[in-house]
């Protein structure tokens, strides 16, 4: 009986397969040890590979690092049009919310990878530019997205949403970093809430409104 033999893979593909496992690797060691304890060794040894194997598909431990993160966001767009569309604009903040909210809470060795990497990259000029750069497409891809559920549904925003989506981005890392320190205190529904507040505010007037709100409730009755 003949068997078909395996098909040989190819050195773009083997390639390829190098890369992934190096890269699995790479997250758990980081995950496991953060960044500034890893070693490249460590990350080669755990992916059978050898020292050589990793510096022939990355520059580095902040290269493997940049790819790791640079994926992450990439599953957080997709996360963001998964959700888009379904049901009021307050229900989707809601979901959006909650499924980030849920990334927090079960991947806490990710969320402390994360904020050690926005240091490190902070500090070296080069790896900061091109974490900016990817921060910006997902930032930019979130916004056409966003653009294209607001187009759909007839609803318009007092508020740029390339601000909006600013908004919301610097909301959410600062309720992660929040979490990390005081877990108990915040919880899954707090991103949610909040985002679906902003939400509803940029849709019913924008931030003029709500400045006008906020200095009529500040002023002091006249005499």
């Amino acid at each position: 009986m003949n068997r078909a033999k395996p098909k040989r893979l190819t050195r773009e593909e083997r390639r390829r397969l190098t890369r992934e496992e190096l890269l699995i690797s790479a997250r758990e060691v980081f995950e496991e040890r953060g960044y500034a304890d890893s070693s490249l060794e460590e990350i080669a040894e755990r992916a059978g590979f050898t020292r050589k194997a990793v510096y022939s598909n990355f520059s580095g431990k902040a290269d493997l690092l940049l790819e790791i993160v640079d994926r992450q966001l990439r599953t957080h767009v997709e996360w963001v049009e998964s959700i888009l569309g379904q049901g009021s604009a307050e229900r989707q903040a809601l979901d959006l919310g909650s499924a980030f909210s849920s990334f927090f809470s079960e991947e806490r060795a990710w969320e402390r990878l994360f904020h050690e990497f926005c240091i490190v990259a902070a500090r070296d000029e080069e790896l900061g530019a091109r974490f900016r750069a990817r921060l910006r497409e997902a930032k930019a891809a979130i916004t056409r997205l966003v653009e294209k559920q607001a187009q759909a549904a007839g609803v318009s925003s007092g508020l740029p949403l390339e601000r909006l989506v600013l908004g919301i981005f610097a909301l959410m890392m600062g309720i992660a970093l929040e979490k990390l320190i005081d877990p108990e205190m915040i919880d899954d529904a707090l991103f949610g809430e909040m985002l679906a507040l902003i939400v509803a505010g940029a849709i019913r007037g924008g931030p003029d409104r709500t400045l006008r709100q906020a200095v009529l409730l500040v002023q002091p009755p006249e005499a």
